[in-house]
């Protein structure tokens, strides 16, 4: 959790102590049309600004601190944040309102969230549980949106910005330039980031990790056209690509650690490409026949490349590319009933894969797909109304929703040739969720928080037609008359917020229904090792607290620590018989403890951070079986010690240095392919003009 602790991100962060109270901040998750104080938001939330996660290392690792939020990296390119013990495609992410989220996401982590450049984030709002009314198939855990930034309205151009991060252990070094501007009503902003990861050099006997760097670029640009004082016109683009990503842990190269086993394979490396084009309508204008307008047309292209060489010197190769349309519009007006938000949304993936095996001697066999179904379209649409009402110091907040989804994949058997049949798959899915939240004024200063809400996950590409690797050399196998799988989650909270300190509590229970869960399917390649399919048998329990604090000593020094703990369990299919097992690679209990002393006026600000982690021993039976990444009995607990500062010399120059891990402890992400950096120095600069 303190790895690539981002001390660029904290560069720009000044803040001071409000003199008449405490600071608010607004998220915007929760009511995109009607934005609201955190405080008076009937969610468990919070918000990660610009200040902490501009010059992140990636995007998940600026989440790293979260409350709730636990990170598994199964390369040092690939990051996947657990919210509530739910990872991969049971977290929703959007951009912009866009969703990352897409029928080739696969259960347990992956690689997608990290492909989001953080140096083009102004803000994250984090949404733990289920935001399904608002944001559809997928938010079980929870729900992430990533608020891009924007030229600043008058701030005529152009200008420019330099920024340099380097990283002692991480091995990395990373360079920012951009520009921006406005010139009447037309701004911009546009940059290029070049991103250098070398092997990551471990603490004790771990040493160096070899084959785990790999290369990055990214390139963004956005124009808005403000029409009128109420209307703007915002057009974007984002290119991100990364550059053979290691899988290292499914390697020789790969380092034994409290018992975990040494990959077999020679080589296996990822390249992934993303593209996102938008143009989006934004208007507020009360009064009038709605007071706030949002609409949306993007495309977004995914693409990835595996490339494997095993240790007999047999070769695979896999390609993916997905190509998605969206549109989306919401509408919110302010009733004598409340606050009402009307929304629709459509997606369609259109899918292509290809794929092909060389054994050692040379001999090529090529499939019709790759690790997904080639020649699929998988189509999501959803429809959704929420409404804000206050009745007294009681604020109410319900809303319902309809989803369709749609598969069709031709292409499902990799050898029609051979004896082993897979249908194609032809089906439809529909789902009716609802929720509903209450927030009691008790008084200024406290508020209790009470909620029931649905979620739901649609059967995906990746449940129906996947044939890949997974775990430790296990198959994914195609999944036939799949359900959606649904989730209730009851959340109770309570926030304290006073001039000198604030406190948040939650705690919450998840029911799961038709859960989709890895089932045994024999041994599929005759290589001795059980492969998986899919079925929606299990039902299961998810349960957790959440709490953290502030505490200002003085004006200049301020406290802070959190902890979140969760547990769940599933039923699962273990020689046969059903029996409740842990869930897949649950977060481990983590806390954090801080102190940050700034002294005002000297644009000097210093913060010294204790994480925390518990040792994770409750497995599930496939995780039991993933001995390349977690050790056997699980993942050993640990606690670290870092301290980083930043000094803003003047308006257009900041520099910033860090010590991670102090004490150079040998560590690792549960669930992740390797161990996490030893003692890290990190300097930063940023020069602006």
């Amino acid at each position: 959790m303190m790895h690539a602790w981002c001390v660029f991100a904290l560069l720009l962060q000044q803040p001071t102590p409000p003199e008449e109270g405490p600071e608010k901040k607004v998220v915007i998750t929760a009511s995109p049309l009607n934005p609201k104080d955190i405080f008076d938001t009937p969610y468990s939330a919070d918000v990660v600004t610009s200040e902490r996660i501009r010059f992140s290392r990636s995007t998940p690792e600026a989440l790293r601190e979260v409350p709730g939020v636990s990170l598994q990296k199964t390369a040092h390119g690939h990051g996947s944040p657990f919210i509530r013990g739910f990872t991969g495609f049971r977290n929703v992410f959007l951009i912009d309102g866009i969703r990352l989220n897409s029928s080739i996401f696969r259960e347990g982590p992956n690689q997608y969230w990290n492909t989001v450049d953080p140096f083009i984030i102004e803000r994250l709002d984090i949404v733990r549980g289920p935001s399904s009314v608002l944001y559809g198939s997928d938010s079980i855990g929870g729900t992430v949106v990533a608020y891009t930034r924007e030229p600043r309205e008058g701030e005529r151009g152009p200008h420019g910005r330099l920024s340099y991060r380097f990283a002692g252990a991480e091995r990395s070094n990373i360079a920012r330039a951009e520009t921006w501007g406005s010139q009447d009503s037309l701004g911009w902003l546009a940059g290029v980031s070049v991103k250098d990861f070398n092997d990551i050099e471990g603490a004790g006997r771990t040493g160096r990790m070899p084959k785990t760097g790999y290369d990055e670029y990214d390139v963004d640009a956005k124009f808005v056209v403000r029409l009128d004082e109420a209307r703007k016109l915002v057009i974007a683009a984002e290119r991100a690509r990364q550059d053979d990503v290691p899988r290292t842990h499914a390697t020789v190269f790969s380092r034994p650690w409290h018992g975990t086993t040494v990959g077999s394979d020679l080589e296996r490396r990822f390249r992934q490409e993303r593209d996102l084009v938008t143009v989006q309508l934004h208007q507020q204008s009360r009064g009038g026949f709605v007071d706030a307008l949002d609409a949306s047309l993007s495309w977004q292209r995914v693409a990835e490349t595996l490339r494997r060489r095993t240790g007999g010197d047999a070769r695979e190769f896999r390609a993916l590319e997905l190509d998605t349309p969206g549109l989306w519009a919401r509408a919110g007006k302010d009733t004598p009933a409340g606050y009402l938000t009307f929304g629709l949304e459509f997606y369609r993936d259109w899918v292509t894969s290809e794929g092909h095996n060389a054994s050692a001697a040379g001999v090529v066999t090529s499939f019709a797909r790759g690790e997904i179904a080639g020649d699929a379209i998988y189509d999501l649409f959803g429809m959704y109304v929420q409404d804000e009402l206050s009745i007294g110091a009681l604020d109410i907040t319900p809303g319902l929703r309809f989803t369709w989804a749609a598969v069709d994949a031709d292409e499902v058997d990799p050898d029609p040739a051979d004896a082993i049949v897979f249908d194609d798959v032809d089906d439809d899915y529909r789902a009716v969720t609802g929720s509903v939240r209450f927030v009691h004024h008790v008084t200024e200063e406290w508020n209790l928080i009470a909620g029931w809400g649905m979620g739901f996950r649609t059967p995906s590409l990746d449940d129906t037609t996947a044939i890949k690797l997974v775990m430790s050399g296990s198959l994914d196998l195609p999944a036939e008359g799949l359900d959606p799988e649904k989730s209730h989650t009851f959340d109770l909270g309570v926030r304290a917020r006073y001039p000198k300190w604030e406190a948040n509590v939650f705690g919450f229970t998840t029911l799961l229904r038709d859960f989709i869960q890895r089932v045994p399917a024999g041994d599929f390649n005759g290589d001795g090792i059980t492969d998986f399919t899919k079925d929606n048998f299990s039902d299961g329990r998810v349960t957790g607290f959440e709490l953290s604090g502030l505490y200002r000593v003085t004006e200049e020094v301020s406290l802070f620590a959190d902890w979140a703990y969760v547990k769940g369990e599933a039923e699962a299919l273990i020689g046969g018989a059903t029996t409740e097992q842990p869930l897949s690679k649950i977060n481990p209990s983590t806390a954090h403890l801080g102190v940050r002393y700034e002294p005002k006026g000297t644009g000097v600000w210093i913060e010294g951070l204790a994480t925390l982690v518990r040792h994770q021993h409750h497995l599930s039976p496939t995780d039991a079986t993933d001995t390349q990444r977690i050790p056997p009995g699980g993942t050993p607990g640990f606690g670290v010690l870092g301290v980083r500062g930043g000094y803003r010399v003047s308006e257009r120059l900041l520099i910033s240095a860090a010590v991670e891990n102090l004490t150079d402890k040998d560590y690792r992400l549960h669930g992740s392919g390797q161990n996490e950096p030893g003692t890290n120095f990190i300097a930063s600069i940023d020069v602006s003009f």
